[in-house]
Formats: structure tokens, sequence, C-alpha cells
């Protein structure tokens, strides 16, 4: 049943409800740009040297783990940033089809998976390589984010676009291995279609990661009276853009409840599991009426669980 809430409808029918998603594609981007492809190309080449497109950051995974020779029993590791258990099934299915997982080195591992988590990279990438073993990079939400190894170390570094700009499908592969050959799985007009927009909305880069930390940190500001924190500390002289804004809440609070009202709210939105935490939207067409309405929902839950 629907209430007012502050102004707000919370709870509205279905078919009145707003979409907020993860991704910052929205409808208004719901027909692509006709930009001259050879800007994206020329980006493209210049910073991942030897890539291809490909249909989803998932779909990356797979074609990665192809090139290794893998049985059933192998193992890959995969390694996070918060060092949570919580990793996407969109990854571990794409590791399934080949091999086991494991979240931390076993003896049968032969791969490390690093996540660099939500645009937050990965402390020790680089004292990974005494392990010798093939590292997999995964960037999905890291594409702006930079520091001295991330996306530097990793014999595979893997890319989800429509989690960066408003696409609706997209994801890199990239390889430091200059004469291996990866092999897009795109049609011609699929790829036509990623170049166009990534033409687009390559230029706008300053402006996203402006808007991202921006609304990071009103985040920060309009939650802090919930007792909200950020999970991630970020700081004004890093060159880190986050992908979602991840908190810590109260340790008692149902987050199975919160995931379920705030996407019947039409807000995309989820747990991280473990952790007493939750992430939500921060994209960069977010607007602070989104963010208040966003904001207005996480209140209400929390005074209706009190």
């Amino acid at each position: 049943m629907s209430v007012i809430y502050r102004n707000y409808v919370v709870s509205p029918s279905p078919e009145l409800c707003p979409t907020y998603r993860i991704s910052p594609f929205s409808e208004r981007f719901i027909t692509g740009r006709n930009e001259d492809k050879s800007k994206a190309l020329d980006y493209l080449k210049s910073r991942f040297n030897n890539y291809c497109l490909m249909r989803k950051g998932r779909t990356a995974i797979s074609k990665a783990l192809v090139f290794y020779d893998l049985k059933p029993t192998d193992v890959v590791s995969i390694l996070t940033t918060s060092e949570n258990f919580y990793i996407s099934s969109c990854v571990t299915r794409e590791i399934e089809k080949f091999c086991l997982w494991s979240r931390t080195i076993t003896p049968n591992t032969k791969i490390l998976f690093v996540n660099h988590e939500f645009g937050y990279p990965y402390k020790d990438l680089v004292q990974l390589k005494r392990y010798g073993l093939p590292i997999i990079e995964d960037c999905a939400h890291t594409f702006f984010s930079k520091n001295d190894t991330i996306g530097k170390v990793g014999d595979f570094v893997i890319y989800s676009l429509p989690k960066v700009f408003p696409l609706q499908l997209g994801g890199i592969l990239s390889s430091n291995q200059e004469d291996l050959f990866l092999q897009s799985d795109l049609t011609t007009e699929e790829q036509n279609y990623l170049l166009e927009n990534l033409a687009y909305h390559l230029p706008r880069h300053a402006e996203i990661i402006a808007k991202r930390k921006f609304n990071y940190h009103l985040f920060c500001e309009k939650l802090k009276s919930l007792s909200i924190r950020p999970f991630f500390e970020l700081s004004d002289n890093e060159d880190i853009v986050p992908g979602v804004f991840l908190f810590h809440w109260n340790d008692d609070l149902d987050y199975t409840q919160l995931k379920l009202f705030m996407q019947a709210n039409g807000v995309e939105s989820s747990v991280f599991y473990d952790k007493n935490a939750y992430f939500i939207p921060i994209h960069d067409f977010l607007r602070e009426e989104d963010i208040d309405y966003i904001c207005m929902l996480l209140e209400y839950f929390y005074n209706k669980q009190r």
C-alpha cells in the first residue's frame, strides 16, 4: 500500500515506480549515438594496446579463461579489495564453466582472479606476482580509477562498460601479451554501436569522474544522521572513482528486507553480505533530487524498523 512520507510516494504501484540503476543507462539513452568511431578507436588503442570489445564483462571472463588449459579440479582463487567473502555470481558462474573457485590460494590454484571492488583497487597487486601464477584483473567498476598498478599487472584485464557509461551492452578484454590474438564476440553492428557511443561519452570523462566523487560526498553528508558511513573512504587526493556508494549501517538491520524494499521502490541495490553493508547507485546522471529520494527511502525503512 502506498504512503506519503516527506512529500514522496513510498511503495507506489509497480507501473508508477521510478527506475534507478547501478548503471547510468536510462530510457533517455535508448537511441545510440552517431559519432565518429575513430575517436573511440584511438582512445582504446592508446590505453589498452591489445584488446577486444566483448558483449559483456562476464563473457570477457570466459574469453580469458579459455586461454588456460584448466581441468575441472583446478582452482581459480578470487581475491578482493575488502577481503570479504562476497563475490558476484556473474563472476563465479563463469569460472564454474571451467573449474572450481576459492576465496583463498590453494595448492590447486592455477589462476589468481583479482576483483578491484566497486572502483577501489586491490592493495597488494604487485606482491601477487611472487606466486608465479597468471593474474586476471576484474575492473568491472574500475574503468576510471587510477594508481600505479590497477589494470597494469594482470595478464588479462576485464572491464564492464555499462557500469560506467549509459550503454546496454559492452565489455573489454585486454591483455599484456601483444602477440596474443583476442577475438570479439560482437557482430559488426554491435561493435559500431559501442564505438559510436563511446566516441560520444569518452570526452565526458572528467565530468563523469567529478560527478561520481561529488555524489559520494553528497551521500556521506545526507546520510550521516542515520549513522551511515562509507565502507571505503574516498580521499580528495586519490584517483579513485567509486562504482557504487557502499556503506556500513547497523548490525541488527534486516538487510534482506532492505534490499526488497529498495528494489520495490525502483532503486537497484544490494547487500554486501557478511559485512553489515549495502550499496546503492552513484553514477553521474543522478541529480541531487534523485539522491534525496534514495536517502528518503533509507530513512523511511530505518524508521519503520525501529
